[in-house]
């Protein structure tokens, strides 16, 4: 069978390729440019926005995160420090269960140093000063400081530089003979090898304190309020050290001590103890420039562990 094509139906097939080939040189016309154009802007600027709100909630979050970290730090770190400020309950003998039922006991004089106090049945402690009333801490802005007075037990925990060094007397004997009624003296040394005077097996350890107190943004280096810490030097005269940064950002510092009733009759001496709690107030406030987030106010109940029977 022969296929024939006639000249006429050539020429169409001709002139309809020519159209097609000249439409598709042709491209889109200034309307179609102009409407995908409005498109892809649309779909950009919605591509921006979400990225936008994306990166101002990681910025949100992590700063949340920020805040939080430091607030973790400073409650850490006062939790650390009050797990020494206390006599060891081996030094306490039969009356190791008073202490934590009683609450925090009052620490010796935070001018006054401790060799110049003759003697004490206890030492260590937590108090609150008011830092205007002190002579012996340098002036600054700072209302409330946290005064711990901690105790930790050579020649294990205590470490090998100068201190105070705190023992029984008397210290010498076959074997300690340590009650409840040992008074306990507190002297300067070069070192925290054993006292002299203290005989192979009667126990000793260092006495340090410790101060912590707030400065606002506009006295300190930061440019935020500060929460700042400081202790007493190691050197034969007393004086404490110039004050150091703990956490920057944290502003309202609000330590107290507040009395309750105890939990049961607690005799402390001829008189019945009452309760002292220690509570920690403060807020961290965003370091970043974050719009709109609020400071993280932070309280704590802090009470000395319980080793009561």
């Amino acid at each position: 069978m022969t296929l024939a094509i006639t000249k006429r139906e050539s020429d169409e097939v001709v002139l309809s390729g020519r159209n097609y080939g000249l439409r598709s040189l042709r491209g889109y016309s200034l309307v179609e440019l102009l409407i995908v154009n409005a498109l892809t802007l649309t779909l950009v600027a919605a591509l921006f926005a979400a990225t936008a709100d994306l990166i101002a909630t990681a910025a949100v979050s992590s700063a949340q995160s920020d805040q939080a970290m430091r607030g973790r730090q400073v409650v850490r770190f006062i939790e650390q420090a009050l797990t020494t400020a206390q006599m060891p309950p081996e030094w306490l003998v039969d009356d190791a269960g008073t202490w934590s039922q009683a609450g925090w006991q009052t620490p010796s004089p935070i001018c006054r140093p401790p060799d110049a106090i003759s003697q004490s049945r206890r030492w260590g402690g937590v108090d609150v000063i008011e830092m205007t009333s002190l002579s012996c801490i340098a002036e600054g802005d700072a209302r409330w400081g946290l005064y711990v007075e901690q105790i930790t037990v050579c020649p294990d925990d205590c470490g090998a530089e100068a201190g105070y060094v705190i023992s029984p007397m008397p210290c010498s004997g076959a074997a300690p003979g340590i009650t409840g009624e040992t008074q306990w003296q507190v002297l300067w040394q070069a070192d925290m090898n054993r006292p002299t005077y203290c005989d192979i097996g009667w126990p000793w350890g260092r006495l340090q304190r410790l101060l912590l107190t707030d400065r606002s943004g506009g006295a300190s280096i930061e440019g935020v309020p500060t929460l700042r810490f400081q202790s007493v030097s190691r050197g034969p005269t007393y004086a404490w050290q110039q004050a150091e940064t703990l956490v920057a950002g944290i502003a309202d510092w609000q330590p107290r001590m507040t009395v309750a009733a105890p939990f049961r009759k607690v005799s402390v001496g001829d008189k019945t103890a009452t309760l002292q709690l220690l509570t920690v107030a403060m807020a961290v406030i965003p370091t970043a420039d974050t719009h709109g987030l609020q400071d993280l106010r932070i309280t704590r109940l802090l009470l000395p562990p319980d080793r009561g029977p």
